[in-house]
């Protein structure tokens, strides 16, 4: 019989109550270019993850929990292409700049250049407006548009009220 719980011990990481959330590297075990492509897609995912949640505790604003779950969910679509935003910044300076597209959602007022973090990270005016510009057309060539059309309801059932 197979002792499953020693297999998912040898082969993944353990995060929290989830036994099988990172895979373990065996430098004993050949694998594939394209799985080894995959893993480190993964690798530098979580290292983004980490360092997104590294600059909301530095950040000198608040942001909601679901504009957090949207910059996730643009790191985790654009993964695979996340330097071509902007190729002299670090990921640090891309993040950070899409934490300001969501808070200048909100605040259309606010100017970037203001905020010490700007600063620490190097991003100005310019590099966040390429990297906005850059995101905006990712999304559209990702994003399919749905048309919808209101159909006029007739009602059948209600009789004329127009006397002639």
């Amino acid at each position: 019989m197979t002792d499953y719980a020693k297999l998912i011990q040898k082969y993944y990481t353990p995060v929290g109550m989830n036994r099988t959330d990172h895979e373990k590297f065996n430098k004993n075990e050949k694998h594939t270019p394209g799985y080894n492509k995959k893993q480190k897609q993964q690798q530098r995912l979580r290292h983004r993850y980490l360092i997104l949640d590294q600059l909301i505790n530095e950040i000198p604003f608040h942001i909601t929990t679901q504009q957090i779950t949207e910059i996730k969910t643009w790191l985790r679509r654009f993964n695979p292409y996340f330097r071509e935003f902007h190729k002299n910044s670090s990921n640090e300076t891309i993040i950070l700049a899409f934490i300001f597209i969501q808070y200048k959602h909100k605040n259309p007022r606010v100017n970037i250049e203001k905020y010490s973090i700007s600063e620490k990270y190097d991003l100005n005016t310019s590099k966040f407006t390429l990297i906005q510009n850059r995101l905006i057309f990712y999304l559209m060539g990702t994003t399919e548009l749905t048309y919808t059309l209101k159909i006029k309801e007739i009602h059948e059932n209600k009789p004329n009220t127009k006397r002639r």
